[in-house]
């Protein structure tokens, strides 16, 4: 397990490059593709209202200001999953003889939840739809999002099952970063740490060598 703790996210992202090339093991995934793995590798960025992504990341302010929205709207596609249309109107339930489909609002539900009760426990979103997940190739990586009050601000933590480090972290920071803005926004209440929590953390050996000239 690795842990870290920085201010900012572009400080973060190379200090776990690092830990990975260094310290990851070696581990052929099922896709017969090689990486090198660290299990467990949780980092909180405690100002992410400051965070920067890294000199020349995105290509474009647009795309940025895309990456912001990615799970705040439901017609966006994040490797293959959209992740809003999930959140926002994947889950649902049947009553009675006909079938009812409804539509649940989870960011709606968490803020619901934390304005009722500001210490609630219960402001979680989650992703992975056993339903369906189990049985298909192509699932999603983020799997849940829980959000917490605490010293009047809002904490957020996201767990990945699965994290490409070098292509997909820092996108997908700003990805939560922009779903937390909004509901801290809902709240009136200020944005606090976010913790990013990648059960494994991987490089593809297929980027080792851009990697190296990041941690040089």
């Amino acid at each position: 397990m690795f842990t870290l703790e920085t201010a900012l996210v572009q400080d973060a992202w190379k200090s776990i490059l690092k830990e990975i090339m260094y310290n990851g093991e070696d581990v052929e995934d099922e896709r017969n593709l090689h990486t090198k793995e660290l299990l467990n590798v949780v980092v909180t960025i405690l100002d992410p209202i400051n965070s920067k992504p890294p000199e020349g990341y995105f290509s474009s302010s647009e795309k940025y200001k895309k990456i912001e929205k990615q799970l705040l709207e439901t017609d966006n596609h994040v490797d293959g999953i959209n992740y809003g249309k999930r959140i926002k109107e994947h889950f649902g339930f049947k009553l009675g003889r006909n079938i009812y489909s409804v539509k649940i609002d989870q960011i709606e539900s968490v803020v619901n939840r934390l304005k009722k009760a500001k210490t609630s426990r219960r402001a979680t979103l989650t992703v992975f739809d056993p339903s369906i997940d189990q049985y298909i190739d192509d699932v999603p990586s983020m799997i849940m999002v829980d959000y917490k009050i605490r010293k009047n601000q809002l904490y957020t933590t996201a767990i990945w099952r699965s994290h490409d480090i070098y292509g997909s972290w820092i996108q997908n920071f700003f990805g939560v970063k922009g779903l937390s803005k909004y509901i801290a926004k809902c709240l009136n209440i200020k944005l606090g740490p976010i913790i990013i929590h990648s059960i494994s953390a991987h490089i593809y050996k297929t980027n080792y060598k851009d990697v190296e000239k990041i941690i040089i």
